[in-house]
């Protein structure tokens, strides 16, 4: 997660990263952000400047010797995180649902408030998951929206409101199982096949441009 301070204009004018970073991947990232391109915030038909979190996917492919190639993909922008994760930490899997084996695939609909506290806004469950499971889920959306602390966006100095909408797939797995390993393999595969480590391969950048519900709309990813 990056902290990008927006001109009237839609141009990056500060940037921060984690401090957390070591200092030559916070350089490249910092980088990075200077090469994206912002819609101004638009208040009374007037241009106005402010203040979003952007994220990035990362990643190093090594290289000759002891080099490594770098490439980080825009992923999305709005509020941040107030411990500096890129993402809010997994919902609890409801210990009801668990259980009676239920999974679910859904769209958790929230907004951040000015204050930084979230509020859930609505569930939308996939045609998949079925209406009489859903209200362990739904309360389990609830509760994890209740317990986020996030860094609102601004405009012209002033914390703002922001939808944000973040999608959540819960499934039952025992461990050792041959689903908890299919699991497994397709996140590892879904890292390793990222837009950003095909690039570092490459050895160039580049990606998909993701739009997020922010008062700074993306205009160009860089």
């Amino acid at each position: 997660m990056v902290k990008v301070v927006v001109d009237e204009r839609g141009q990056p004018t500060d940037i921060e990263a984690s401090p957390r970073l070591p200092q030559g991947l916070r350089d490249f990232v910092e980088a990075r952000a200077r090469d994206l391109a912002f819609e101004p915030a638009v208040i009374e038909g007037r241009p106005l400047g402010g203040v979003t979190y952007v994220v990035f996917g990362v990643c190093a492919v090594p290289a000759a010797g002891d080099q490594m190639h770098l490439a980080a993909e825009y992923r999305s922008h709005g509020p941040g995180l107030a411990d500096g994760s890129a993402y809010p930490a997994p919902p609890r899997y409801p210990v009801e649902a668990a259980r009676r084996g239920l999974s679910a695939s859904m769209t958790v609909n929230y907004t951040v408030q000015p204050d930084g506290s979230a509020s859930l806004d609505s569930v939308e469950f996939a045609d998949s998951t079925r209406e009489r499971n859903r209200a362990p889920f739904e309360r389990m959306a609830r509760e994890w929206v209740a317990g986020m602390q996030a860094l609102p966006e601004q405009v012209d100095g002033r914390a703002i409101t922001t939808r944000v909408s973040t999608p959540v797939t819960l499934e039952v797995a025992n461990t050792g199982s041959r689903k908890a390993r299919e699991m497994l393999k397709n996140m590892q595969d879904s890292r390793t096949g990222s837009a950003e480590c095909v690039a570092a391969e490459q050895g160039q950048a580049g990606g998909q441009i993701v739009t997020a519900q922010s008062a700074f709309a993306i205009r160009d990813a860089g």
